[in-house]
C-alpha cells in the first residue's frame, strides 16, 4: 500500500502545471533530438514566480549520443551524469541537466552512492512535457523510487521520527552536506514550510520498526555516502569546466544569493576554468552558511 500511495502522491506533483511562459521553455527544450521527457524542479518550481534565479530542467533523454551526438559530452554524460548547461530561452536563463531515463532512474534506489538525484527529486517537481503515456509511467516510477528511498533513509537518520518537521529537516541536511551546497538552516526549514502536507503525508509512511542496531549501521553507511557525494560534486564541477557554458558566472551567482555575500569572478578563473575549479571549491565551502 505504500508504494500504490508515493505513486499517487508523485503523480499528482508531477501533474501541476507550470506557469505559461515556464511551459514555452520546457516545449522549446522538448524538441531538441532524443529528449524524451522534461521536468521543472528547484526553487522558481517552490517559491512564487518573482523569485530570483534561472529556471531549473532536467532533459531525460533516449541515449547521450542522441542528444550530444559523438564526441567529449556523449562521453562526460556516461562518465559521470548529468552533464549541465546555462542557457538564455525565451528570455530567461535557464540551469538545463541532461540525463538519459535509463541513468536518472538508476541512481533513485536506497543503494545508489549518488544522493544529489534522488535527494532532489524526492522533493516536488513537474513534468513539463513527455513523449508518451509509457515514457510517463516511466518517469513516475523513477521518481516514485526517489521518494521511497527519502523514506528509507528519513526512517533511519532520525532517531525518534514522531515529528515530521524534526525528521524531515533532518534528512534534508544530510544530504545537503553530502553535497557542495551553501545552502543554511532557512532554506532547510523553507522546504518543509512549502509542502508541509505533503512531507506529513510521507510521514505516515515511515518503516518506524528499524531497531538501534540497525540505525547504528545506516548512520556508518550515511557517512560513507556523505564523503562520496562530496567527491562526485566536485568531479562534476570539474566536468562542467569543460561542459558548463557560463558555469563560473552562475556559480557565482548562486553563492551571492545563498550565503548573502559577494566572490567576485576573476578574470583568470575566466580564462582557466579548469585551473580555478578547485579554487572555488574552497570558496564555496569557506563561505557557506553555518547549519
Amino acid at each position: 500500500m505504500t508504494v500504490d500511495t508515493v505513486r499517487a502522491l508523485v503523480a499528482a506533483d508531477l501533474a501541476r502545471p507550470a506557469d505559461p511562459e515556464i511551459q514555452a521553455v520546457a516545449e522549446q527544450l522538448a524538441t531538441r533530438p532524443g529528449v524524451v521527457a522534461v521536468l521543472f524542479y528547484g526553487a522558481r518550481r517552490r517559491a512564487a514566480k518573482d523569485r530570483g534565479g534561472p529556471l531549473d530542467f532536467y532533459l531525460l533523454t533516449e541515449s547521450d549520443a542522441a542528444y550530444h551526438g559523438p564526441g567529449l559530452a556523449a562521453w562526460a554524460n556516461r562518465l559521470l551524469p548529468p552533464n549541465v548547461y546555462a542557457e538564455r530561452i525565451e528570455g530567461e536563463d535557464a540551469k538545463i541537466a541532461v540525463i538519459t531515463l535509463t541513468s536518472f532512474h538508476h541512481r533513485m534506489r536506497p543503494k545508489s552512492w549518488d544522493t544529489t538525484l534522488w535527494a532532489r527529486f524526492s522533493q516536488p517537481a513537474t513534468l513539463a512535457w513527455c513523449r508518451d503515456a509509457r515514457t510517463r509511467a516511466a518517469v513516475e516510477a523513477a521518481i516514485a523510487a526517489a521518494t521511497e528511498t527519502a523514506l528509507h533513509w528519513a526512517s533511519r537518520l532520525t532517531p525518534d521520527p514522531a515529528d515530521p518537521a524534526t525528521t524531515w529537516q533532518a534528512l534534508h541536511r544530510a544530504t545537503y552536506a553530502a553535497e557542495l551546497r551553501v545552502e543554511g538552516a532557512d532554506r532547510v526549514a523553507g522546504l518543509f514550510a512549502r509542502h508541509e502536507d505533503r512531507y506529513r503525508r510521507l510521514h505516515a509512511l515511515l518503516d518506524r520498526g528499524a531497531d538501534p542496531f540497525t540505525m547504528r549501521g545506516a548512520a556508518g553507511t550515511w557517512a560513507g555516502r556523505a564523503v562520496v557525494g562530496k567527491l562526485l560534486n566536485a568531479a562534476r564541477l570539474i566536468k562542467g569546466a569543460f561542459t558548463y557554458r557560463g558555469g563560473l558566472t552562475y556559480l557565482g551567482r548562486k553563492i551571492d544569493r545563498h550565503a548573502g555575500r559577494h566572490l567576485p569572478e576573476t578574470s583568470w578563473a575566466r580564462r582557466h576554468p579548469v585551473l580555478s575549479a578547485p579554487y572555488l571549491l574552497w570558496r564555496t565551502w569557506r563561505h557557506r552558511p553555518p547549519p
